[in-house]
């Protein structure tokens, strides 16, 4: 029998491990529908540079978990206001289309105006309200997305926000697009309607299904290894960033690459007019946990520092690296 799985937690790294443990356990010639929600959280994609996408010590001071997902595609927010859903089938029983629509069209019902579907995107009025992604493990396929039902939209513009500049990485950036929460279509629609309207709508499509909820204490799978700082941070692409500090010597740029959690490489490039040795500072942050906060301000003070030896010296105008 078809399962139909609701989580009863808001941690996003039981209900990662959880979806994981229902594609490994779905039984040949079955499907599934897996609906859950999250405490606030980002969810990187699985190719994705974790400090390209968001600040993690914003994230931290703000109670906003960061975690990674197995599949590709773009960072996300989720918080109370989102529902997640998630497709478990095998390829030749169906198609990912089929699933696509059966979603596009329960969203379509509540949303009372057409929904298109633009990629792996669910567009009303050209804004974004729903995305997806996918993968398969040992031929059995997921796909799963997120609808935003009535989500803090200014804590997820801060919590997808970066303050260091970003100059490369061999991930993928997420690309920002105008999105809305249903409520904007639908007003009063809540999370619950929506969660009763999926489930409902793969009955219909499916049979009969095998209802099956999982409370705080009693989820399957390995969620301390979505906690794990080595799968977030450390299976995120090399990035390599820049971060800027001024002072009355000029305009400095820190060039430093970053590898796992910790920084590999740094350089520190300025237009001050005087010629000045980093060398010393660049050393000391080789090997370095990355964490924003604590970099800016410990350039902040070597800049400062810099600005302070050169007015002292009689040149007003600090070093310049050599």
């Amino acid at each position: 029998m078809n399962r139909l799985v609701i989580s009863g937690t808001g941690q996003v790294y039981k209900n990662l491990a959880l979806e994981e443990a229902l594609l490994r356990e779905l039984k040949e010639g079955q499907c599934g529908l897996y609906l859950w929600v999250n405490d606030p959280s980002v969810i990187l994609g699985n190719n994705q540079c974790a400090y390209l996408e968001c600040s993690p010590g914003l994230c931290r001071s703000r109670k906003i978990a960061v975690a990674r997902r197995r599949s590709g595609g773009g960072a996300v927010y989720h918080d109370r206001g989102n529902l997640n859903f998630t497709f478990f089938y095998w390829p030749g029983q169906a198609g990912e289309e089929e699933f696509r629509e059966l979603a596009r069209s329960a969203i379509e019902a509540l949303a009372g105006r057409p929904v298109k579907s633009y990629g792996n995107d669910f567009l009303i009025d050209g804004k974004k309200i729903s995305g997806m992604a996918g993968y398969e493990e040992d031929g059995r396929r997921l796909l799963h997305g997120t609808v935003l039902v009535n989500a803090d939209m200014e804590a997820m513009s801060q919590a997808l926000t970066v303050s260091a500049k970003k100059l490369r990485s061999n991930g993928v950036d997420s690309v920002r697009k105008r999105v809305a929460n249903l409520t904007e279509f639908a007003p009063g629609i809540s999370v619950s309607q929506v969660r009763e309207k999926m489930a409902r709508s793969f009955s219909e499509t499916w049979g009969p299904v095998e209802t099956v909820r999982f409370g705080e204490e009693e989820m399957p799978g390995d969620f301390l290894a979505y906690a794990a700082a080595d799968w977030i941070y450390g299976e995120s692409p090399d990035c390599e960033m820049v971060m800027e500090a001024a002072s009355g010597a000029g305009i400095y740029q820190l060039v430093f690459r970053v590898e796992g959690e910790r920084i590999s490489e740094a350089r520190l490039y300025s237009d001050a007019e005087a010629r000045e040795n980093h060398s010393g500072f660049e050393r000391e942050l080789a090997g370095a946990v990355y964490e924003e906060t604590q970099l800016k301000e410990r350039l902040e003070r070597y800049v400062s520092a810099l600005a302070a030896a050169g007015s002292e010296s009689g040149n007003p105008q600090g070093g310049r690296r050599v």
